[in-house]
């Protein structure tokens, strides 16, 4: 949990990073570079996506039930402070180091009548405080989001951010992280929600970019950014049925997608629509599947803050000149 760490130091205060790190090399408990909590390593790994094997980097949390110093540069519930202080009342506080954001502005915002309240909205009350919706702060609401955003992009779980901010929608109607965050593992689980909710509030996809397109259908206003799909899941209906799911955003304004490029991560939000194909019989005859359906998550893009490269971790301190093979091996147990 908490913001993943991309190095940590040991109890002789060498750095370590957690690409390299393998347990035992280091005099553990590690700790963070910033306070004395102690971290876990998550070492990296390799994914099967749906035509190619993924990198995923490791990284370094908090332990269970762990909490950085007041102060530290990874505390989550100090980068929500910094953020609601900025957020033009999007996100409120309501507690100590809890706030609130609200997800029907931004859905305002986003469908582009924040000015046109709906029936027995107006002047909304949330929390004790009235507020009215300004068309003014659209981007600035879409911005604000933004941030909080690479923030649960640089965190290990939707866990972290439940702690600290609640997400509310219509009146007092909350909304779980898990039903508002959905990483590349769970990409399935957003078609989910979108295709069974009936009341679509903004959600925020995250993966990462198989191919940029640019006048798709020699359309100049036809732009897309396809994400890596994930591997085909068996139809349960029909084992000899493959079911696989394509990401898509789009945009009529192609100067929005410059600078992104294949394999960027990228967290994307915004009010997603969901269709799904008849099953058509597999390219590839004698494989696993006899036919494919394709289901389809896309947005298209109103604002070009609504999708953001996902930062790599930051470098907490330069790292010392250490050799391993001179350090003490520890017992891994």
């Amino acid at each position: 949990m908490g913001i993943k760490m991309s190095q940590a130091r040991d109890q002789n205060g060498h750095f370590w990073d957690a690409e390299t790190y393998q347990k035992g090399l280091g005099a553990e408990p590690l700790l963070c570079m910033h306070c004395e909590t102690s971290v876990a390593h998550n070492p990296p790994y390799t994914r099967e996506m749906y035509d190619k094997s993924v990198f995923v980097p490791g990284y370094f949390r908090l332990r269970p039930k762990g909490a950085h110093a007041a102060h530290c540069d990874y505390g989550v519930d100090e980068e929500i402070e910094k953020i609601a202080k900025s957020s033009e009342d999007l996100i409120e506080s309501i507690q100590h180091d809890r706030y609130r954001l609200r997800l029907v502005m931004i859905q305002e915002s986003l469908a582009g009548n924040a000015g046109k309240p709906r029936q027995g909205d107006g002047e909304r009350r949330q929390g004790g405080r009235t507020y009215t919706s300004n068309p003014a702060l659209l981007s600035a609401y879409v911005n604000s989001a933004n941030r909080v955003l690479k923030l649960r992009a640089l965190c290990a779980s939707n866990e972290e951010m439940e702690q600290h901010l609640e997400l509310v929608f219509e009146g007092n109607t909350t909304v779980s992280w898990d039903q508002f965050y959905f990483e590349q593992e769970r990409h399935r689980h957003a078609y989910h929600a979108v295709s069974q909710n009936t009341v679509a509030h903004p959600i925020a996809i995250q993966g990462r970019i198989k191919s940029v397109r640019y006048a798709v259908k020699d359309k100049p206003s036809s732009n897309v950014i396809n994400l890596v799909m994930n591997k085909l899941q068996v139809d349960p209906n029909d084992p000899s049925n493959g079911i696989g799911l394509e990401v898509s955003i789009w945009s009529n304004q192609p100067e929005w997608f410059k600078g992104f490029k294949q394999d960027d991560e990228v967290v994307v939000l915004g009010i997603w629509r969901h269709s799904v194909s008849e099953p058509r019989p597999a390219p590839m005859q004698g494989g696993r599947y006899e036919t494919l359906t394709n289901r389809r998550l896309s947005l298209t893009l109103v604002l070009k803050a609504q999708i953001s490269r996902v930062e790599p971790l930051k470098v907490a301190g330069k790292r010392a000149n250490v050799d391993p093979s001179t350090l003490k091996q520890r017992d891994p147990r």
